[in-house]
């Protein structure tokens, strides 16, 4: 019997949690920063750390860019 009425209160319990998920809604911000988050961790290790240098490193020396593609 106590196993029975351990197993309907889970049951209850998932049941309650699952229907307060489904209402739960975030505001946009968050779902864009999540999604920024999400992709500049899943690549970080495919080297987007030196991308990201080399690209201010040139938008901090714009004279060095014109000598290299001339």
């Amino acid at each position: 019997m106590r196993f029975w009425m351990s197993a309907v209160f889970v049951l209850f319990v998932l049941v309650q949690f699952y229907q307060w998920v489904k209402g739960f809604i975030l505001p946009l911000p968050i779902y864009v920063l999540a999604g920024a988050f999400l992709a500049i961790a899943s690549n970080y290790d495919k080297g987007m750390a030196k991308m990201i240098s080399a690209s201010s490193e040139q938008s901090l020396n714009p004279s060095a860019n014109q000598t290299e593609e001339s």
